[in-house]
């Protein structure tokens, strides 16, 4: 775990936009709350090279919505530059013995580079070993690995995103209440720094008790399970941190259920894909961390065309992030967030 703090959260990239987002945060909490606009095209679409190149990209859960769109921008950028793409999905995150094999199919079809989003942190951690030693450079993005030869480590901060989750709960709260946290997936970089961040934020407040906290595959159905579980056990919980967006989707509905009505309970979560923006609008969740997961796919590709060109390449690369509430929700670039309407992945 120490080896993951130093390599996802201390480091200088973080602090400057730690620093970026407590601006964001500021504007959201104490004006009429709007989206933050941040530098989209920190990695520049370079011009498209006169050889055709083969870019293999490994997704972790397509039943995902992030993941679809993420995918969306990868194939797009790809398209855009003139590369062909190979395209897995390994269908769970736990999926680590199909996503293995996955690699070792893209390594033998001899792929130009490959981009990998790992369904754990240590997913496919030999067969990095291996494309690396076959010439074939890996990009990391979004859930990051700890084999040190992956290039870009291209994703949302999320230290930060748990960090503002607890600063839009304790504030909701007046700094006092019950909160559980329903984490996601185990052994996740993403999900372990979100609930690491809310953590040493709400820990400033003494009258904040974290009456529960389960990590749990990120599904509607282990949302609302484990929210009607809590609600038997606590006669009073006043909160929600939720580290995706399925599962605070499965807490609302639950909590609807019990005949509560929007607000009665402080929901936060990451992502905003369409069902959640409704839930959004409608009250239910109160704030959601939006990521951009089409621009880490096309960051990825330009990464990866970087390093197929020789080019130098920053060693960390966060994407933006954005507050959303129902005050807010028609302010933000749904093209860094969502695929276009209809569009399905090339598996």
């Amino acid at each position: 775990m120490n080896n993951m703090k130093n390599a996802y959260q201390d480091d200088a990239g973080r602090k400057i936009m730690t620093r970026l987002f407590r601006i964001l945060g500021t504007l959201l909490f104490f004006c009429a709350g709007t989206a933050w606009a941040a530098d989209t095209e920190l990695i520049k679409r370079p011009a498209k090279p006169t050889k055709s190149y083969t870019i293999g990209v490994l997704e972790p859960n397509m039943a995902i919505p992030h993941f679809v769109a993420q995918a969306y921008g990868f194939v797009d950028e790809a398209q855009k530059l003139g590369m062909k793409v190979i395209m897995y999905d390994a269908g769970e995150h736990k999926n680590v013995a199909k996503q293995v094999s996955q690699m070792e199919d893209l390594i033998a079809n001899k792929v130009d580079v490959i981009a990998i989003v790992p369904g754990t942190s240590v997913t496919a951690m030999a067969q990095i070993d291996q494309a690396v030693a076959a010439g074939i450079p890996v990009v990391n993005v979004n859930i990051m690995s700890e084999n040190q030869k992956v290039i870009g480590r291209i994703r949302s901060d999320d230290y930060e995103i748990g960090r503002l989750q607890g600063e839009f709960i304790a504030k909701a709260l007046k700094g006092k209440g019950n909160v559980v946290m329903m984490n996601g997936v185990s052994g996740n970089s993403a999900f372990i720094n979100r609930a690491k961040g809310f953590q040493e934020y709400v820990a400033k407040y003494p009258g904040i008790k974290i009456l529960s906290e389960q990590w749990t595959p990120n599904a509607t159905d282990r949302g609302l399970k484990l929210m009607e579980d809590w609600s038997q056990t606590f006669p009073k919980i006043d909160a929600v941190f939720s580290g995706a967006d399925r599962l605070a989707i499965g807490a609302a509905q639950a909590l609807r259920a019990q005949g509560k009505k929007p607000g009665d309970v402080v929901i936060t979560t990451v992502d905003y894909n369409d069902d959640t923006e409704r839930f959004v609008r409608e009250g239910w969740i109160s704030a959601a961390m939006a990521q951009s997961p089409v621009l880490m796919g096309r960051w990825g590709v330009r990464v990866a065309l970087a390093a197929l060109q020789k080019q130098s390449i920053p060693e960390k690369l966060f994407t933006p992030n954005f507050v959303m509430t129902k005050d807010n929700a028609d302010t933000v670039d749904l093209n860094l967030i969502r695929q276009p309407k209809g569009w399905r992945p090339p598996l």
